[in-house]
């Protein structure tokens, strides 16, 4: 009995060590993505609105509406590299 309960108490081990690090991984990518929403907040949505408000008061080709566009786009690819999609 006692080697089938240390076999048993070393499954039980070894499961509880996996889902451990199963575990950790989701709580990486949750923090991951809550940074990344947080930096698109921060940086980069009131870019967005000022571009579709140029686009709509100007034209899609207008400078002002290009000058928006590209300032929003630099603020999100910004916030990309500083917050990568997290992958295990």
């Amino acid at each position: 009995m006692k080697k089938e309960d240390n076999l048993r108490a070393q499954t039980l081990a070894e499961e509880a060590l996996k889902l451990m690090q199963e575990a950790k991984v989701l709580q990486q990518q949750a923090q991951c993505q809550a940074a990344r929403i947080l930096g698109y907040q921060q940086q980069s949505d009131g870019l967005a609105f000022k571009y579709l408000a140029a686009k709509a008061e100007y034209g899609e080709q207008s400078l002002e509406a290009n000058e928006a566009k590209q300032a929003w786009l630099f603020a999100r690819k910004a916030v990309q590299a500083r917050y990568p999609k997290f992958h295990d």
